[in-house]
């Protein structure tokens, strides 16, 4: 198995978890997409990644070509809550609002520009996010928003202190989400692919 995740807290999340459950077969490469090489694999899943799963992303194309059984993507559907609170940070922290950027009927479009006929089936789920510390809480918060204000890790933890759970000794940001799971079998596994 091979994740490959710019994100330093992500990456490290990926890599405890991958300890706690025991898992010795992942490699977890902290880069973006397309600036490490990775081999073919017999399933290639990307979700909730939206410039990834975009139209003219070179990351459909490649996909279907590295997976030798099938290919799974995982997009929002519109409609849902904000998993991040970014509706409320986005103002008060960058001074704009937020636009969110992950459709699955863009990405179906463009599979389907490539040749791809997909199977689309809708979800909903539980996708909290946990966090060993309220610490740690703010700088997954301050990657992914790009801040750079030193106050913004102030607001930060009293913000994300009066909307994560406690449990046990971390916390959780609680989050129902619906999304699209786009797949298809690939050429390899007798299927079709572009």
């Amino acid at each position: 198995m091979t994740a490959v995740e710019p994100a330093p807290a992500m990456a490290a999340a990926l890599r405890r978890a991958a300890a706690r459950e025991g898992l010795r077969n992942l490699t977890v490469h902290e880069a973006p997409w397309g600036e490490v090489e990775v081999g073919p694999h017999d399933l290639v899943v990307c979700a909730h990644v939206s410039h990834l799963l975009t139209p003219g992303s070179p990351f459909l194309g490649a996909a279907a070509a590295l997976a030798r059984r099938g290919v799974v993507l995982v997009r929002d559907l519109p409609g849902g809550p904000d998993k991040f609170f970014f509706g409320e940070l986005y103002p008060i922290l960058l001074g704009r609002p937020y636009v969110h950027g992950c459709d699955a009927r863009d990405t179906v479009g463009e599979l389907e520009r490539l040749g791809i006929a997909p199977t689309l089936t809708p979800i909903e789920y539980g996708s909290d996010q946990p966090f060993d510390s309220l610490d740690e809480a703010c700088e997954f918060w301050i990657e992914y928003m790009r801040l750079a204000d030193a106050g913004a890790r102030d607001f930060l933890r009293a913000f994300l202190a009066e909307r994560l759970t406690r449990e046990g000794d971390g916390w959780v940001a609680p989050f129902r989400k619906r999304a699209m799971v786009v797949h298809w079998r690939t050429r390899g596994a007798g299927g079709q692919d572009g």
